[in-house]
């Protein structure tokens, strides 16, 4: 991947933390990620898109530990502080 690319993830990191989202719905939440991944891939020149693919597939992964996969259901819950 390319510093572009490595930099966009990076701030993907950031931008998961959850300071960032206590007090916002999940919904908010899925609409800013899903929206930053497909500026990142449209982005990202052919050669990254597969080490692309991989690095979103771990923010994901972070994603899941930190809470925010929640059924459809839960979506326009507010997300609480951390327990």
């Amino acid at each position: 991947m390319r510093d572009p690319s490595t930099i966009a993830v990076g701030e993907l990191y950031q931008g998961i933390r959850h300071e960032h989202w206590q007090g916002k719905t999940y919904r908010q939440f899925w609409t800013w990620f899903n929206g930053r991944c497909i500026e990142i891939v449209g982005a990202a020149d052919a050669a990254d898109l597969d080490a692309l693919g991989i690095e979103l597939l771990s923010v994901r992964d972070a994603i899941e530990d930190g809470g925010y996969m929640v059924p459809s259901d839960r979506l326009d819950d507010v997300i609480d502080a951390p327990a």
